[in-house]
């Protein structure tokens, strides 16, 4: 079966660099250095990062650990 290329492994690698980013350095100097809308869609990314994280304990994997989200397979037995 052939490989699907969509780009969400690419925007999902690239926006949790983005998080860790924020994670270190913090948003301050975001909105003198650039503008406010560019910081407020940062900092609304860096909430979706904090919530993909709370949904599951390995974000973006396959696992057999609770919570199990869309994609997980859940032990048998």
């Amino acid at each position: 079966m052939g490989r699907t290329v969509n780009g969400v492994s690419t925007i999902l690698f690239a926006s949790r660099v983005i998080c860790k980013m924020v994670g270190r350095f913090g948003t301050a100097a975001l909105a003198s250095s650039t503008t406010p809308e560019f910081a407020a869609a940062v900092v609304a990314l860096n909430i979706a990062c904090r919530a993909f994280d709370a949904l599951d304990d390995y974000p973006g994997e396959i696992d057999r650990t609770p919570p199990f989200v869309g994609g997980d397979v859940e032990p048998v037995g």
